[in-house]
């Protein structure tokens, strides 16, 4: 095992688990919080010491820096000055929550458990929440979404209910759910103990039923092709494959039997709906246009609601992908960085990983291209820069302290 301290252990825990506070303080959240006040001692240690991790993520180091002076030289193109100072407030933060972690891992004595740990933390803290109000409809003062919503389907109302936790609306609280997914399967997949790989099972369980409950087809979409990777991995590198295909059909056969209205819901959104969406298409191909009216070079950050809404008359301003609202935002080059950066991810995935390495490497590809078309402004939320810097940790082999 990896000399190093505990206590960039518990930082690395500590930057994942603090995202179950959501969006409580608005822009001073927990984790916000953290970030700024480690980002004295990473920066010293890091640049002053010339620490290795700084020559390791050269490209990310620089390519960061340079997406932030990107977004600081289109500054001038601001349509709200204040929103978009405040967005470019929340991608510094953000970008430095992502550069701590890849500091701690550096000084950590195990970043792949503590990373996961602080992914399981998040799960066990936000399910009682979300458990709750489902069973009650009661939902924390910063929810966007009523009690009482209601799904229009077919010419009638269903009732929905939701849980959204402190996120705001179920499709945030679903794309981190998903981002926490990777860690659920390694849990069960290469688990240190048989309670852990219990435990693992359990909250993978409790949080595909939350996704489905919450019956967002984006987010179910991810889900079942998270789970398809899941078994593949599985039947290739587990233990009792048989005893997975059983377990599997019996909890099918469970939701089904006592979720069936539920599914009755889903199966009338899809048939009806498919993956279709009058929104997310209208925000497509605006999105397109307002990219190649701007020469490539973005409308600036914080304008994506302001300018898709007022110039090019978008009903529901908001992207609903990631990938777009990087290049509609910031343009080609940061989008060709950004793109960049998962082909580094892959190419230490593939070229220096081990199984357990490739793995890690497929479920966040996975989770990264589909649970990225579920929720909106995913730079401006740190759970997303969390994800994309725990990918890294688990992908690089030189991580891996622990018999796998």
């Amino acid at each position: 095992m990896k000399k190093g301290s505990y206590i960039y252990d518990f930082i690395l825990f500590l930057l994942i688990a603090l995202l179950v506070f959501g969006m409580v303080g608005n822009g001073a959240q927990p984790v916000r919080l953290f970030i700024i006040a480690l980002s004295p001692l990473m920066l010293t240690d890091a640049f002053m010491r010339q620490h290795r991790s700084v020559y390791y993520y050269r490209y990310e180091c620089f390519f960061l820096l340079f997406w932030f002076l990107w977004a600081l030289a289109f500054f001038y193109k601001a349509v709200d000055e204040v929103e978009s100072i405040k967005n470019m407030i929340y991608l510094a933060v953000h970008i430095l929550g992502f550069l701590e972690i890849l500091w701690a891992a550096n000084k950590a004595r195990n970043p792949q458990q503590s990373i996961k740990y602080g992914w399981l933390a998040f799960i066990l803290l936000s399910i009682p929440v979300a458990a709750y109000e489902f069973l009650t409809d009661f939902h924390l003062s910063m929810s966007y979404q009523d009690t009482g919503n209601m799904l229009y389907v077919n010419g009638v109302h269903i009732a929905r209910p939701f849980a959204s936790v402190t996120f705001g609306n179920l499709n945030s609280y679903n794309t981190v759910l998903c981002w926490a997914l990777p860690s659920l399967f390694m849990c069960n997949l290469y688990p240190r103990s048989k309670w852990e790989q219990t435990l693992g099972f359990v909250l993978m369980a409790l949080t595909a039923l939350i996704i489905i409950a919450n019956a967002s087809r984006g987010a179910i979409l991810c889900l079942a092709l998270m789970l398809a990777t899941y078994m593949y991995a599985y039947y290739k590198f587990g233990r009792n494959r048989y005893l997975l295909i059983v377990v599997l059909a019996l909890a099918i056969a469970a939701l089904v039997y006592y979720l069936g209205e539920l599914f009755l819901l889903i199966i009338e959104r899809f048939s009806d709906q498919g993956m279709g969406d009058d929104g997310r298409t209208e925000n497509l191909v605006k999105g397109f246009q307002a990219f190649f009216d701007s020469y490539g070079l973005g409308i600036g950050i914080g304008n994506y609601a302001p300018v898709m809404g007022d110039v090019y008359r978008v009903e529901f301003a908001a992207p609903h992908n990631l990938f777009l609202e990087v290049l509609v935002c910031f343009g080609l080059p940061i989008a060709i960085g950004f793109l960049g950066m998962f082909a580094r991810l892959a190419r230490i995935g593939f070229r220096q990983g081990t199984p357990f390495n490739r793995n890690m490497l497929l479920f966040c590809l996975t989770a990264t291209l589909f649970a990225g078309i579920v929720d909106s402004n995913y730079l401006m939320k740190v759970p997303t820069w969390m994800f994309m810097a725990s990918a890294y940790i688990y992908v690089d082999s030189r991580y891996n302290h622990s018999p796998l």
